[in-house]
């Protein structure tokens, strides 16, 4: 990467990433391990996505309640 910006995948992205990798495992064009590994890293990347999504909504609750008080 020639800058040091990182862009994070969104759910969307990711689910593209795993279409493609079905249409490129039924055309043959990629081989039944390589579309496990990218199952593997999509399924691990979703989970992350969730995790990070949920963090920021409690982050956001915390706030809104502290300002009740």
């Amino acid at each position: 990467m020639e800058n040091d910006e990182r862009k994070s995948l969104t759910a969307t992205e990711v689910a593209e990433v795993l279409s493609k990798t079905l249409r490129d495992l039924a055309e043959r064009k990629i081989t039944l391990r390589q579309a496990m590994v990218v199952s593997r890293v999509a399924a691990s990347l979703s989970k992350a996505i969730e995790i990070a999504d949920l963090s920021d909504r409690v982050a956001l609750l915390e706030q809104v309640l502290k300002k009740r008080k």
